[in-house]
């Protein structure tokens, strides 16, 4: 590839990793797909190597394979740590599934904020009407957005790995 085409595709690839990375402060941005999205981009244009070697091209899919399956785990932590949050203060399994209905039903049709929002108060009215107790469906709620906290600081560690295997694989394997 030229170094007039690199530039602006690199340009583009680190545009959509610092979007995605930033993005991961907030709990419903889904900044390590973004990230990854900005890598196989990168793979694609640039064929994985294709052109260098056998060997590099197979390095280039391994490395890329290993972000996919970080991408993965950094998603499924996401979900575990604020499901286990509520979970640890004695939330019900039926409550924090109407929870996570409920953010993905309104993120969708209003905003990823107000899906935030919709999960926190569909658990603590679940919560309130299966234990009657506002103090201990406040536990469980509270407990929720602590897990969205750790899901971040979580997601945060995942996708530095992912960039951190992007520039190996941009000044050692390209």
């Amino acid at each position: 590839m030229s170094l007039w085409a690199e530039i602006p595709l690199l340009v583009v690839v680190v545009l959509g990793m610092l979007i995605g990375f930033f993005g991961l402060f907030l709990v419903f941005f889904p900044g390590l797909t973004v990230i990854w999205l900005s890598i196989l981009l990168w793979g694609l244009v640039t064929r994985f190597n294709y052109a260098v070697g056998p060997w590099t091209f197979t390095l280039t899919i391994a490395t890329f394979a290993v972000i996919t399956m970080l991408m993965m785990l950094g998603n499924v932590l996401d979900n575990v740590f604020m499901a286990g949050g509520a979970r640890s203060k004695g939330a019900s399994w039926w409550a924090i599934g109407l929870s996570w209905l409920a953010m993905m039903i309104v993120s969708v049709l209003l905003t990823p904020i107000g899906g935030l929002i919709a999960a926190l108060v569909v658990l603590f009215l679940v919560e309130l009407m299966r234990i009657k107790n506002y103090r201990e469906a406040f536990k469980s709620t509270s407990s929720m957005a602590m897990g969205c906290g750790w899901a971040v600081f979580a997601r945060l560690i995942v996708a530095s790995l992912m960039i951190a295997l992007f520039i190996m694989w941009y000044f050692l394997l390209y």
